[in-house]
């Protein structure tokens, strides 16, 4: 009987504590960042009694969520490298929504984090990836570029740096965007010495953060974190190198980093295109033969404080002599035996100016505004002759003689203003934007050109020009409504409006030799053209998930409005409006702490181009005359992503595996017109035998799929890192021939590897191969198909070998295999350096350089396409010596 009793007094004592349980929730954020914290610990203990304390940790968007007993509690929120938040808090309703919780960095605390020998080198915290850059090692060279190489999941893909699997799309440092959308230019300006810490998310666009909806596109964002000083640090270097020929190059950057200022300066001046040290990362290449002149100058600065700010300017004077030659062989269908060949030498003068500036203020802790502008002015000469030749089966069809001359100059403004107004702790905000921008250009043109048959007889000639104004403006306004259900739950409304205006004109005068004047106006290369394109979209989004996963469910509903005026040469205007249905989903499971899986589809529409939708004649190749379409249609594309990543950050491991399908109908094609004899267009140009006359039309039936696995895991005996990637990649695309519409397809496999040292600051080596088969297969009309192996291997090396001496090479080989007519082709590039620290603080060194050492006198590249197989040849300069001094401020 007593323990009945006793049983039953427990348990009314439960039912009364639970009778009087509240519900504590809230949001954890980083103080510098102003970011969501997920993976704090968050903990309650109750002051009044002893039970045990009560705990959670964030979500992926900061918020956390207890059910606690009434009275009163002890709170306290932690995260490493963060200072503890600590308060007393008095439990009384049964919902208690707690104010924001901002944690602080604990400078003290990472500092002695730094020195910790076993730190792991990096770590997941939620949904972003954090290295540690102390645990690797690099010369004193080295770029943050060389750097990211070294870690787990970074490597190169061409000209693109990748992460997880993705292309890097942004570099923010310090959480802003300080060098705005070029990555390559911040990861060369920042020292790797100045790292304190990398974070590696998923990118999203400026749409995407002010509009709630997600970004189908994919990208990683990179956010370099700066070590904190308390008084101002300043780095830089400068650099001078001459070499024979009187060539030279001289460069320099500076850098001030403080708590709340950022600053830095970069500039070149250089007579070739030549680095001043080899292995800075990269494969080693050529040098280009042509004769250049070229000046870059950039500058950043950023403000953090009660107001942040950020501001840039960029400029370029590039002058350039030329010398180019190219061969063409046709493969498919009407096309199928003709082969031509060109050579062009050219001179140009491009001068550019490119600012911005943003601005951005917390005005209180549920309202945010933020303004942006940036401005753009280009200005460009030049003057170039051009031959060609024309061949079908071995037989010369016609040959072409061309001049050209032109003088433009472009200007755009455009500017941003965004506000955000927090409704709630839980999330709900209340967001607007708008955009605009203004461009115009103007150009002043001159041509002279001559087509002789295989019997040399002249069948064509022109003589000709022109001028033309361009101008357009653009402006986007958008409002979005986002509302928290719930603690994990978002409903997002949004409505968008886009308007593009352009207006084209283009007058071109034959010459006239009665008047001795280009006075004869030629109205099929002559127009005045205007465009309006108005598109409106509006949008229903539903977002939910938890720690494991995340499910998003996008509606829009898009209408895109054409509307065409076309004044010269004839009177004709153009209305049509196409509507789009335009789903979107993507979810996101992790399986376990170590791997991730992602799936998204969406489909997005794409008005053609103002210059694809003019029927003004182009006749700047007489080869290969074009016109525009104004009855073009907006195309609609479907893609769809399913993506696995697993990492195990503590052991160095890395693997994803990304398959890839879109489909465009309606994709904007080129309706090509081959002539099988002297002929003429439209009623008036002479289009000789072999030459080509095409114009764009909307055709379907184009999609992609694609298959990429990369994997970095750790090489512990040699203390390097292996990247190894494979790729499949399978198109099929549309086209039309003589009015024949025919698909090629195309399959390309890639598999590539690359071995990166860890070993120490004085010995630093990159051993990479890439290996591609392409098979391209086009039958119109006639069995084509085209196959060809291209391998590209090289050796990076930095090689501390003696006290202050040493030793740098990168050494590239290429192999490119036959297809067609065409012969194999093997090449060995080898670059080598000697160098001498100087001063007992090495700040400055000497380096000899020799560049091609293995005398190759042209670069050779090769593409083949649905149509043809092309080489094009560039001059190099073969056996180049260059003597540089560096010296680091």
């Amino acid at each position: 009987m007593k323990r009945i009793i006793t049983i039953l007094s427990l348990v009314l004592t439960w039912q009364m504590t639970m009778a009087q349980s509240s519900q504590v929730s809230g949001l954890v954020i980083d103080a510098k960042e102003r970011l969501p914290l997920p993976g704090a610990t968050v903990l309650l203990q109750a002051l009044n009694d002893s039970l045990p304390p009560q705990g959670t940790i964030t979500s992926m968007d900061g918020l956390y969520n207890l059910e606690v007993t009434h009275g009163t509690h002890a709170l306290q929120v932690s995260f490493m490298g963060f200072r503890p938040y600590k308060k007393t808090i008095e439990v009384k309703d049964s919902v208690l929504q707690l104010p924001t919780i901002i944690l602080i960095e604990d400078h003290e605390m990472l500092d002695e984090i730094q020195v910790v020998s076993n730190l792991a080198p990096t770590f997941q915290r939620g949904d972003t990836l954090v290295y540690n850059p102390e645990a690797y090692k690099v010369s004193l060279d080295a770029t943050t570029s060389d750097l990211l190489l070294k870690m787990p999941g970074f490597y190169t893909d061409g000209d693109k740096m990748m992460a997880m699997g993705d292309t890097i799309k942004e570099i923010l440092v310090d959480g802003k965007r300080f060098f705005g959308n070029n990555v390559k230019e911040a990861l060369e300006n920042i020292p790797p010495d100045m790292i304190k810490k990398i974070d590696v998310f998923q990118y999203k666009s400026d749409e995407a953060k002010y509009s709630g909806f997600e970004d189908m596109n994919g990208g990683q964002t990179i956010n370099i974190i700066t070590k904190n000083q308390k008084n101002s640090m300043l780095v830089g270097e400068v650099a001078a190198g001459y070499g024979k020929d009187d060539r030279y190059v001289g460069e320099g950057k500076l850098n001030r980093y403080s708590e709340t200022h950022r600053f830095n300066l970069n500039g070149r001046h250089n007579n070739v295109n030549a680095p001043v040290k080899i292995n800075r990362g990269g494969a080693g290449g050529t040098i280009s033969g042509n004769d250049i002149q070229q000046t870059r100058l950039g500058t950043n600065y950023g403000y953090t404080g009660r107001h942040d700010i950020n501001a840039r300017y960029n400029f370029t004077n590039n002058q350039s002599e030329n010398y180019s030659s190219n061969s063409r062989e046709y493969v498919a269908g009407a096309l199928a035996g003709q082969y031509n060949s060109n050579e062009r030498r050219s001179n140009s003068d491009n001068k550019g100016h490119n600012a911005g500036l943003s601005w951005s203020k917390e005005a209180s802790e549920v309202f945010k505004i933020s303004v942006s502008a940036n401005m753009a002015q280009n200005t460009t000469e030049s003057k170039g002759l051009s031959t060609a030749e024309t061949y079908m089966d071995g037989t010369l069809l016609n040959k072409n003689t061309g001049v050209n001359t032109n003088a433009g100059e472009s200007n755009s403004f455009g500017g941003q203003v965004n506000l955000i107004h927090r409704l709630n702790e839980k999330g709900s905000a209340l967001s607007a934007n708008v955009r605009a921008n203004v461009s115009e250009n103007t150009g002043l043109g001159t041509q002279w050109s001559e087509t002789i048959n295989s019997d040399g007889e002249q069948v064509q000639a022109i003589n000709q020009q022109s001028r033309s104004k361009g101008e357009g403006n653009t402006i986007n306004a958008g409002l979005t409504y986002n509302h928290a259900i719930g603690e994990y739950s978002h409903v997002n409304i949004g409505y968008t409006i886009s308007q593009r205006n352009g207006q084209s004109q283009k007058q071109s005068f034959e010459y006239d030799e009665d008047t001795e004047s280009y006075s004869r106006l030629d109205s099929l290369t002559s127009s005045d053209f205007n465009n309006i394109s108005t598109s409106q979209r509006a949008r229903l989004a539903f977002k939910t998930g938890g720690e494991k996963t995340k499910l998003y469910l996008g509606l829009s509903l898009s209408q895109n409005t054409l509307q065409s005026e076309e004044v010269f040469p004839e009177t004709e205007q153009l209305k049509e409006t196409f509507r789009f249905i335009e789903p979107q989903l993507k979810y996101s499971f992790k399986q376990s702490k170590k791997i991730n899986w992602q799936a998204s589809y969406g489909m997005s529409s794409r008005n053609p181009s103002l210059r694809s939708l003019q029927d003004v004649v182009d006749i700047s190749n007489p080869l290969n005359i074009s016109t525009g379409n104004p009855k073009l249609k907006s195309s609609s594309q479907h893609r769809a992503k399913v993506s696995m990543r697993r990492s195990n950050p503590e052991k160095g491991l890395f693997t994803s595996l990304n398959f890839n399908a879109s489909l465009t109908n309606d994709m904007v094609a080129q309706n090509r017109v081959v002539a099988q004899n002297d002929t003429v267009v439209l009623e008036e140009y002479f289009l000789p035998a072999g030459g080509q006359f095409s114009q764009p039309v909307n055709l379907d039936g184009n999609y992609r799929l694609g298959l990429n696995f990369t994997a970095g895991l750790p090489v512990n005996k040699l203390k390097s890192k292996l990247n190894i990637s494979t790729a499949t990649n399978y198109t099929r695309m549309p086209n039309l021939i003589n009015g024949v519409v025919d698909h090629s397809k195309r399959l390309n496999l890639t598999q590539s590897f690359v071995l990166s040292s860890n070993i120490s600051e004085k010995i630093d080596f990159t051993i990479r191969t890439s290996s591609n088969y392409s098979m391209v297969d086009n039958r119109g009309g006639a069995s084509s198909q085209s196959n060809y192996f291209t391998q590209s291997s090289g050796l990076n090396l930095y090689y501390n070998f003696y006290r202050k001496f040493i030793f740098k090479t990168n050494t590239n080989y290429n192999y490119t295999g036959a297809s067609g007519n065409l012969d194999s082709n093997s090449r060995l590039n080898l670059n080598l350096a000697i160098s001498s620290k100087l001063f007992k603080s090495n700040k400055g060194e000497i380096i000899l350089t020799a560049y091609d050492m293995t005398n190759n006198q042209d670069e050779l590249r090769r593409s083949v396409d649905e149509f043809s197989i092309s080489e094009s040849y560039s001059p190099t300069l073969n056996q180049f010596y260059l003597f540089s001094f560096v010296y680091k401020i």
